[in-house]
């Protein structure tokens, strides 16, 4: 064993079983995806304000370039307005869907939540009944003997 590469060494407690040995990786792996989950939701939030950004200064842009053009077309200012007005309209039919889609995805957390739960309380029961016949070989097995 190299000093620059020191091998690791895995802590081993006696007694030592099976459940500790999945409980142990479990816990390594749960650690390092929480660990992980502040960086990850940040990333996205930066992709999501950069995207946002963009949008912004394109329509900065372009309101520049088009009034210049628009002005020197005469183009009337009640088409302007009809396209103000159908603009309006697809903007509330765009946030009513964000709202929609954002209820959407909160009723769907609720819901893996909910079958989490239930899982979890199936596993304990399960666990429960798996102790209970583990006592029940026991004795049987000591009986024997």
């Amino acid at each position: 064993m190299s000093e620059s590469n020191p091998e690791k060494t895995i802590d081993v407690k006696s007694p030592f079983s099976a459940c500790d040995v999945m409980r142990d990786s479990t816990n390594e792996v749960i650690m390092k995806i929480e660990s992980l989950l502040p960086a990850y939701i940040e990333s996205f939030t930066d992709l999501q304000s950069e995207g946002l950004r963009i949008a912004r200064d394109f329509f900065g842009t372009c309101y520049i370039a088009e009034k210049e053009l628009l002005d020197n077309m005469g183009v009337d200012q009640k088409a302007i307005e009809s396209f103000g007005r159908y603009s309006k309209a697809i903007t509330k039919t765009t946030v009513f869907e964000i709202d929609m889609i954002n209820s959407f995805q909160k009723t769907f957390v609720e819901n893996v939540m909910s079958t989490m739960k239930s899982y979890d309380d199936y596993v304990k029961v399960m666990l429960s009944s798996y102790s209970k016949m583990l006592d029940y070989a026991m004795i049987a097995i000591s009986k024997k003997n």
